[in-house]
This record gives C-alpha cells, structure tokens and sequence, in this order.
C-alpha cells in the first residue's frame, strides 16, 4: 500500500471515530436522585404557579388536569462522600438541594425545572419516586409513561405512595444519613431484604401493569417526626388507580399466596395453658388451584408455612401435644386472616395475584369467549368463589421439647 492510499484510508477511518460526542461531565449534569409528585393547591399554599411551557391559548394543553407540583431532590457535586471518612459531618442541606415547580404533566414540569437550572437534568441516578395518595387514586398512567420514555430511568429504583405530602417525605432529614432520597431508598431495600416488603422495584410494577389479568402493588410509606420514615404496608392497584391498601401484616399474608420464602411478619398465638407464642415463618409454599364449575372459576389456594417459635411467654418446656395444638391454632388463625384479606382485594377488584393471568393462561378458551375484555374479567372477579387453606407446621420451638 503506498503512501497515499495509506492517508486515503486513515482519513476515512477517522470519520468513524466521533468519540464521545454527547458526553457530559459530572459538574454539567444536575443529578436527580428522588422525585415526589403531588397536586398543587395554589391558594392554600400561598404557591403562585409559573407560566406552564406548554399551554398556551392555542392548544389549550392541559386546562382540564390538574396541576402538578413536582419537588426534585439533587446531589450537589463533591458533596456526597464516599466510605468511612464521610459519615456524619454533612447535613442533608449541604449535600442535596430540593427545587420544586410545577406542570400540568410530568414532561412539562420537568421542562419547568431545567428552566431554572444550568446544567442538564439527568435521572440515571434517580433513586426513589414518591407518589402523592391522592395523585395515586386518580390514576399514575401519565406519571409512568413519562419515566419509562426516559431511558435512562433505572427499572430497579422505587416508586412508593406517599400518606400526606409527598415533597415532605423527600424533605425527611434523618440523622443517620446525610441525603433522604438515598436513606429511603435503603429502608426499601432493607424491608425487602428483611421480608417485610416484596420485590416490587418500579420494573415489576410496570410489568404488572402491562399484563392482562394482574395488577400491581406499590410501598406505602408515612412521615413520623419529620425524621423518620415507616414503612406503613402496600398500596394496591386496578389498573393504574390506586384503590386500597395493605397493612404490614397483610403484606405477610400476601407474601405467604405468592409463597415467597423471605422471612416476614410473626403471628401471635395463646395455648389454653396460659402461655403465648410467637411464631415466625421462615419458608412458605404456595399452591393456587384453578376449575371451571357451571362456566365460572372456581380457585383454592392452598398456603403450607413453616414456622419456628420466637418467643414465648408464661411457660418453661413444651410438649409434643402443645406443638399440635399450636400449630392448628395457627393454622386456623392464619387460614381466617388470609381468606378476609383476598375478599378485600375482590371488593375492591384488585387482582393483585394475578388469578385473571392465569385463568387467561389455563383456560384460553373459557377467556376468549366468556371473558374477552379487562373490565369483563373485574365483574367476574368480584365475585369468585376464592377459598384459602393454611397450615402451619413448627419446625423449631427454640426451648425444651418433651
């Protein structure tokens, strides 16, 4: 090859080495990491409410919604150390910073807040999504398709719902953190990983969405004190409006119909000799059995817990019989419990089991002519014949056994 095809050939090659063209460093990036939506009351708040991007008297765009106020929680560059050497001197004002605007969409509030900022919004490290209840019960739809168009939203930051103000949640300054979004993003896991909360990442929860026959659930969480954080049970869905909740127990009764095998919630049980016992799952099976009877559904699900004793009060030893009578104590409490926790979810047409996916998936036929449609299906869910069985076994009693 001589020399000017050599020089032919390296000038176009160079034509494909753009390199990054579009980068952007950390400094030129205002890095979202929490969001909390909630509707705005500009009278009571003493908000005024800036000129919306884009309505305008030509479209009209968003006269008949309401208003959002959106409040973003940002990570001030070189603020948030890293390891040992960071803990405990910053305060959460000196590493976050909270901007708040407002819009009739999601899209346009965001427009709103780069107005008012110099560097670019980047939400690659949005942890956490805070929904306000009363947004959550008219319906999230709008919320949701704008974070799944944005590409860089992770699928496994959170999305919970928020008793009282959202933004104030987001504000929470816990002392053991020095960013709120990061510490309630941490709670979450933790729960989860505790099994106290099922692995309902913002992902899950839009594949839920999206598949015909189940619907979804989301973390409900309360403010206490300004500072802390609970972790107050689910918040579950028809469709994409919220129509109900969870108490923390009721989330171990979800978790034991999914038979997940994570840890969870204890279930306090008395023997007829006085003493109390609590009893703490550790391994659950689930099994949910579908039938066609006289054209309609008919399902059972059957729920085995395995159960070592946590505690115990006003008693020394345990015999082989008091462990029967336990276990069938347990078994009727815990089968009682179950079964007036699923009328809930059909009272409220929330199939958060997903029974319409799998009778759609079991029984085509029956759906295509009998079911057809979503809303079809709700009508014949509410009235299904849904019976729980639950049977405790105790595998360890942690104390003398005769």
């Amino acid at each position: 090859m001589n020399k000017t095809k050599k020089f032919i050939f390296l000038l176009m090659a160079s034509l494909f080495l753009s390199g990054c063209w579009d980068r952007y460093d950390l400094e030129e990036r205002a890095n979202i990491l929490g969001l909390a939506i909630d509707v705005i009351d500009e009278e009571a708040e003493g908000f005024t409410i800036p000129e919306i991007t884009y309505r305008d008297q030509d479209t009209h765009a968003g006269e008949q919604k309401s208003i959002y106020k959106i409040t973003a929680q940002l990570a001030v560059p070189g603020k948030i150390k890293l390891g040992p050497e960071g803990g405990g001197e910053s305060t959460s004002d000196e590493t976050s910073w909270v901007v708040q605007t407002t819009g009739f969409s999601m899209k346009d509030g965001m427009a709103n807040l780069q107005q008012q900022l110099a560097e670019k919004l980047y939400l690659g490290h949005l942890q956490i999504t805070i929904v306000n209840e009363d947004v959550a019960k008219k319906g999230i739809d709008d919320i949701n398709d704008f974070l799944k168009r944005e590409y860089e939203v992770r699928r496994t930051s959170w999305m919970v719902v928020s008793t009282g103000k959202a933004e104030d949640v987001l504000r929470a300054a816990p002392p053991i953190e020095t960013v709120p979004a990061l510490y309630l993003s941490d709670t979450l896991e933790n729960a989860m990983r505790f099994g106290k909360l099922p692995r309902e990442y913002l992902g899950k929860f839009w594949i839920d969405e999206a598949d015909v026959g189940v619907d979804g659930a989301l973390p409900y969480v309360r403010l206490i004190e300004q500072e802390r954080i609970l972790v107050d049970g689910l918040a579950y869905f028809k469709d994409d409006k919220m129509v109900g909740t969870m108490s923390p127990f009721e989330i171990g009764v979800y978790l034991g119909m999914k038979g997940e095998n994570r840890g969870g919630y204890g279930l306090a049980v008395s023997s007829d000799d006085g003493g109390m016992y609590i009893l703490e799952s550790y391994k659950r099976d689930s099994d949910i059995d579908i039938k066609i009877e006289e054209n309609v559904p008919s399902i059972k699900i059957n729920v085995k817990i395995d159960s070592n004793i946590a505690e115990r009060s006003n008693v020394k030893n345990i015999t082989n019989n008091r462990v029967e009578e336990i276990e069938e104590l347990a078994s009727n409490i815990a089968t009682k419990k179950y079964n007036q926790v699923i009328k809930k979810w059909q009272e409220n047409e929330s199939d958060v089991l997903g029974i319409g996916a799998r009778v759609r998936a079991k029984f085509p036929k029956y759906w295509s002519e009998e079911v057809k449609t979503i809303d079809r299906w709700y009508e014949i869910y509410k009235q299904l014949n849904m019976e729980v069985k639950v049977r405790c076994e105790i595998i360890r009693t942690g104390m003398e056994y005769r």
